[in-house]
């Protein structure tokens, strides 16, 4: 299923969905999901992920990319990032 980006046009809130086609413009009819500006979504251009394993969930990165954000995240107290 391709990836869409899309972009809130008052408060710069950048996000992407996985969608179908047919659904791709699902997203500019809602408000800005950042729950504060209700600003008007809009699809941006962007280049399609060919090569980005990761990205297109075909694979997930090595053990040795998720140790070394555990040790990004425990050399920054109060950090908030999930680790899968």
């Amino acid at each position: 299923m391709p990836t869409y980006d899309y972009k809130c046009e008052k408060c710069g809130h950048e996000f992407e969905r996985q969608l179908s086609i047919a659904k791709m413009n699902e997203p500019t009819e809602y408000p800005c999901p950042c729950g504060s500006c209700h600003g008007t979504i809009i699809k941006m251009l962007a280049a399609p992920a060919f090569g980005d394993t990761i990205k297109m969930g075909m694979r997930k990165p090595d053990d040795g990319f998720r140790d070394r954000l555990k040790e990004i995240k425990s050399s920054h107290a109060g950090s908030t990032m999930n680790i899968p």
